[in-house]
């Protein structure tokens, strides 16, 4: 059946970006989250044209814009989504530290609905500050939003386990890259010990790039429990979110603006 989500609209304005989300699954093969990414227009939507002009919005701060316009998507998709799904949304560990105070208070906007959201902090690896970290999981506990550590690889640093027991996320997001390369390499060891020391803080664990059965029952049989990749649902773009998309004002080459823009 057709849901409002995906019921055509008039068409939207062109954008530079905008999102798709992507089904989670647990293991008794129900949907319990979509996640919001971001996708560029068509010609430009690749993996590397992505990852480009992500890295340049990290350097240049802009990213904080592109992380609170993916947000307002994120809150707007909770209106239309069934009352017991959540919606994932990413975070940067830079606009935590350049524009935090601001992004709480979109956060804080959500109301009621901000205990179906799930913040995925991105890059804790790469730019971690346990302190900030810390404080932002405490700020996002008192608005009732679930926080998440996306890309959650065996190559982390042993500190990583005192980080958990401090921040304690309530999801842990395999990285889709990590989770193939131990599959392949039948590297159970690694995969297992993550979903170990998840456990002993209370996390969930969710594994990204699930696109085959075997991978499936294999992460399944290390202990994972929540799925998300092809086998279980491709991104899909909603067009009634598109019509009234809060990308409009985003360009490619952008200098940084200030979040209330």
């Amino acid at each position: 059946m057709e849901t409002a989500l995906e019921r055509p609209q008039p068409a939207a304005v062109e954008t530079l970006i905008r999102t798709a989300f992507q089904p989670i699954m647990s293991e008794r093969g129900h949907v319990v989250a979509y996640e919001a990414l971001l996708r560029f227009r068509e010609g430009l939507d690749k993996p590397e044209s992505r990852e480009t002009a992500i890295r340049r919005w990290e350097d240049s701060g802009y990213i904080g814009t592109v992380d609170v316009a993916v947000l307002k998507q994120a809150i707007a998709a909770l209106d239309l989504l069934h009352p017991s799904l959540l919606v994932c949304v990413n975070v940067s560990m830079i606009t935590l530290a350049r524009h935090g105070e601001r992004y709480l208070g979109h956060l804080a906007g959500a109301g009621d609905k901000a205990k179906r959201l799930v913040v995925e902090v991105t890059d804790t690896a790469a730019h971690g500050d346990p302190t900030r970290l810390l404080a932002f999981a405490r700020a996002c506990a008192a608005r009732r939003v679930r926080l998440a550590l996306d890309d959650f690889s065996p190559e982390r640093p042993q500190s990583a386990e005192t980080v958990l027991r401090l921040v304690r996320p309530k999801l842990i997001k395999l990285d889709r890259k990590s989770v193939s390369a131990a599959f392949q390499s039948v590297g159970d060891d690694k995969i297992g010990a993550i979903v170990r020391v998840a456990a002993t803080v209370g996390a969930r664990v969710v594994a990204q790039g699930i696109d085959s059965q075997e991978k499936f029952d294999w992460a399944f049989r290390l202990g994972v429990r929540y799925f998300q990749g092809f086998l279980v649902g491709h991104p899909r773009q909603f067009p009634l979110l598109d019509s009234k998309a809060a990308f409009g004002d985003l360009q490619d080459s952008q200098a940084p603006a200030e979040l209330a823009a």
